[in-house]
């Protein structure tokens, strides 16, 4: 979803589509520990 979003949101030249890119590995990465920190909360409490 990130690279999508980051995809439709860029401009027209090389620099765009390359930063566009580097957002969207960035916010993929923050996104994934995000999910994995509240995955981990959420079977810690439920003790599994």
């Amino acid at each position: 979803i990130a690279g999508c979003q980051q995809g439709m949101a860029c401009g027209n030249s090389a620099m765009a589509v390359g930063q566009a890119t580097t957002k969207a590995v960035v916010m993929s990465i923050v996104l994934i520990v995000v999910a994995a920190c509240i995955l981990t909360v959420i079977y810690v409490n439920l003790g599994i």
